[in-house]
């Protein structure tokens, strides 16, 4: 299952009057819930095989995508990545790029922290208010 029929199952999930949807193929299931989005399955490319990442649409400590765009983790194709799971960052610093109407724009860390999980694929389109990462406390 390719991302784009990840976000249209999302997008159809939302629309419904369903509270829990769920989806498998072969390796890869997908569990959508209202308030919740549970992704597990050796086939995801982020994901090991029994890990499940929780995403909770109202969690304070994401930082999310303030226009429609898309998304990159690196300046270029082939660099290294802004940031990883993991990575301790400062106010200010960038977390990726994401371009809107052909204009590159910095997203930078709203305050110090580590990121604890990255919520948007490189490449990928995004709605305005979507989650990118959740940064944790510490540094």
């Amino acid at each position: 299952m390719d991302l784009d029929a990840i976000i249209r199952l999302m997008e159809r999930a939302e629309q419904s009057a369903f509270s829990k949807i769920e989806v498998q193929q072969g390796d890869l299931r997908i569990l959508l819930e209202r308030g919740a989005v549970v992704l597990t399955g050796a086939s995801a490319a982020l994901m090991q095989p029994q890990q499940s990442v929780s995403i909770q649409p109202d969690d304070q400590n994401a930082v999310r995508s303030p226009i429609s765009s898309v998304f990159y983790l690196a300046k270029k194709p082939g660099a290294a990545p802004f940031v990883q799971v993991g990575s301790k960052v400062e106010k200010g610093d960038t977390l990726c790029i994401i371009e809107a109407m052909k204009t590159m724009n910095d997203i930078r860390a709203p305050r110090s922290g580590i990121i604890t999980a990255i919520l948007a694929v490189d490449g990928a389109t995004l709605a305005a208010g979507d989650a990118l990462f959740f940064l944790g406390e510490g540094n």
